[in-house]
């Protein structure tokens, strides 16, 4: 029989008992789109994360911090020798104080960082004015964009403002102060860039002044290394020295680690979920199929084959899943976008680097979800389609 004549049966047949039909469509898109939207946020999430780690430190860079401050510290002699460690290229200093900055009239207490040139090198941050490359020089100052709220200075023309700005020196990162604390002279900085630090103002300032000022000791290094892979062999080397460190791949693993936990047990709720849609699809399209014998049993008697009703029901069967697979697919992306949007919604002002995608579109899942709808509608019209054909095709006219 002619096989475009068997397609056009098997769709009036499929929307016949509409609302039977649309129930089992709405089912499957239901499920479809949920596994859908579920795998595209743990992508999207993922990625997000992964993305946010590697562009607060590089790959090849190794943090390096004291164990205890009294104890160790990380003085010139300790960096020197953290240096001509095999596999390091380049070390940047970096040091926490409280400071203080005024500008016209207006005073701001608040963090400020003494680091080497080199340190946004080894640290890239979201710049929204100005450039950090070089910087900061022993006259220049990078800011976060809190900073020129409190100032009221305007983004884009906040480079090239000249500031006010001194720290407060401790013990604890000068050996040789007599009292407590030593206030360093107050000096004009000229704002080079504006970085996006959230809700925190802080200041980031070149470290070599405070070092002529009585600055012998660092808070932490950050050291380059010639290539990622030396990443272990120069991290044990460095603890033996007593100092802990950390790299942007340890917590690379520990994501990774995290999301594979999250997949499975998605992987394991989709399986659950798909057999029990499957089986109250199965329970419709067979009560939908089996009400037809009377027409497949007249069509029998007309000269069409075992082989066609197979495909007669085969058909009916994967245009239900297909189009419900479809559909659920289409809805689930949609929802994922609309997601998207209302996250970056959220997230306007923050830290984020880039743009927020908390959704991606799961390419894979989707393939294989379209590929088993057409299996399962395969299977579905399979079974009902052989109980048809072991039917008499006169007894198929008395039902």
């Amino acid at each position: 029989m002619n096989p475009l004549f068997i397609i056009h049966l098997a769709i009036l047949n499929t929307f016949k008992k509409r609302l039977r039909v649309i129930l089992a469509i709405v089912g499957i898109a239901l499920t479809s789109g949920i596994i859908v939207g579920l795998f595209g946020v743990q992508s999207g999430l993922r990625n997000l994360v992964d993305t946010e780690i590697r562009n607060g430190q590089a790959l090849d860079v190794v943090s390096i911090n004291r164990r205890n401050v009294q104890e160790l510290k990380l003085n010139q002699e300790k960096i020197s020798a953290i240096k001509s460690i095999s596999g390091v290229t380049d070390a940047a200093e970096s040091v926490g104080l409280f400071g203080s900055a005024s500008y016209h009239g207006i005073l701001l207490n608040a963090p400020v960082y003494a680091v080497s040139q080199t340190y946004f090198a080894m640290n890239p941050s979201a710049i929204s004015a100005g450039t950090t490359e070089a910087e900061p020089k022993t006259d220049s100052v990078i800011v976060s964009e809190k900073v020129l709220d409190v100032f009221g200075i305007e983004k884009g023309g906040a480079v090239g403002k000249k500031i006010k700005l001194n720290a407060l020196l401790t013990k604890e990162y000068a050996d040789n102060l007599k009292s407590d604390e030593f206030s360093t002279d107050e000096k004009e900085y000229t704002i080079r860039a504006v970085v996006n630090r959230g809700t925190l103002p802080v200041f980031y300032v070149n470290i070599e002044p405070f070092k002529e000022q009585g600055l012998t000791n660092v808070g932490q290094i950050d050291a380059r290394l010639t290539s990622p892979d030396k990443s272990a062999e120069v991290r044990e080397a460095v603890e033996r020295l007593g100092f802990q460190t950390s790299s942007v791949q340890d917590t690379i693993e520990e994501i990774n680690q995290l999301f594979e936990v999250i997949q499975n047990i998605l992987v394991v709720f989709g399986i659950v979920v798909f057999v029990i849609t499957v089986s109250s699809t199965f329970t419709v399209i067979t009560l939908t199929l089996m009400e037809e014998t009377k027409q497949i049993g007249f069509l029998r008697i007309m000269g069409l084959r075992h082989n066609d009703v197979t495909k007669l029901f085969v058909i009916q069967s994967i245009i239900v899943t297909f189009l419900g697979a479809l559909l659920g697919c289409v809805f689930g992306i949609i929802g994922g976008f609309i997601l998207n949007g209302y996250a970056r919604v959220l997230a306007e002002g923050s830290t984020f680097s880039g743009e927020i995608s908390v959704f991606l579109v799961p390419g894979l899942q989707v393939i294989i979800i379209l590929t088993l709808s057409i299996v399962v509608g395969w299977l579905v019209g399979i079974i009902p389609a052989r109980r048809a054909i072991r039917i008499n095709p006169l007894e198929e006219l008395q039902l």
